[in-house]
């Protein structure tokens, strides 16, 4: 389950990084709670995933809203979002007295104890939030780096920006019975921030955001065979160790901008020249035609 989340969130977290919806993400993650805590409480374990499958959809479709305007407005409306769904899921939670003692693991998983059924659902989900990044994968790139030029194009921002955060509600349903909804943050936003620390090119970038999560998962289960006085979650062991990757990456890209800084006439850290983007190929084929 691990190595398919990791290949997942590493795709969708290049994306994340490029197109920069790290707070998208975090809405996301705490927005699905009451859906997980409806599941669980009406239908017990086995309804969790399908409960914040729906959840997601309306999160989604919120998110999406909210961000058809300016920056600051799109932030102030994903910080309703995100409030408003997380609000509601804590007063549900403690609504239902039986199972407010099962707050903590609804919200940070429990790996060790999933089911057959519940794998199966979080492999199905996540096999979902897949084929959406990789079906949009060209317009979400072009869309991260010039979105006037993308709908110039004919490329439909609304859509894109769907697709986008239903992804990312694919990665955070997947795993929420497993690493819970607040620990998946670290599999939607380190990674790809660790390939853009390492790489310039988006081609590289993938490998690497997917090397990092997977081995982040790989490395937090070898936690906790370690001999410790008190038990080691492995949800936090996996968070922790993707966390680890990235801060190893920080003196590889200091080291690496330190060679270079000679042999560059400027030191701006241009994003668009940094990592390649597709070519505009409508755009260029109309400049071709007015020509």
């Amino acid at each position: 389950m691990l190595v398919f989340l990791g290949v997942v969130a590493g795709l969708v977290g290049v994306i994340v990084n490029l197109r920069r919806l790290e707070f998208n993400a975090e809405a996301t993650v705490h927005s699905v709670f009451p859906g997980i805590v409806a599941g669980a409480a009406y239908g017990g374990i086995e309804m969790i995933i399908p409960g914040a499958g729906i959840t997601a959809v309306f999160v989604a479709i919120a998110l999406t809203l909210a961000g058809r305007r300016g920056v600051k407005t799109s932030e102030s409306g994903t910080a309703v979002v995100l409030t408003s769904f997380f609000s509601f899921g804590i007063v549900l939670s403690l609504a239902k007295r039986d199972m407010s003692g099962q707050l903590e693991a609804l919200m940070f998983g429990r790996l060790l104890e999933v089911t057959e059924s519940s794998l199966l659902e979080s492999c199905l989900v996540c096999t979902i939030g897949l084929v959406i990044i990789l079906a949009s994968w060209k317009e979400q790139v072009f869309t991260a780096f010039d979105r006037e030029g993308a709908q110039a194009a004919g490329i439909n921002g609304l859509v894109v920006d769907l697709l986008v955060n239903c992804a990312i509600a694919a990665v955070v349903v997947s795993a929420s019975t497993a690493v819970g909804v607040l620990l998946v943050i670290g599999y939607l936003v380190v990674p790809g921030a660790t390939a853009r620390l390492l790489v310039k090119r988006i081609s590289l970038m993938i490998p690497v955001a997917i090397a990092v999560a997977v081995a982040g998962g790989y490395i937090g289960m070898h936690m906790m065979m370690i001999d410790a006085p008190h038990q080691i979650s492995p949800q936090a062991a996996v968070a922790l160790s993707v966390l680890a990757l990235f801060f190893a990456a920080l003196p590889v890209k200091m080291l690496r901008d330190k060679l270079t800084t000679g042999r560059t006439d400027t030191g701006t850290d241009n994003v668009a020249a940094d990592i390649t983007p597709p070519q505009p190929v409508a755009c260029s084929a109309a400049a071709h035609g007015r020509d």
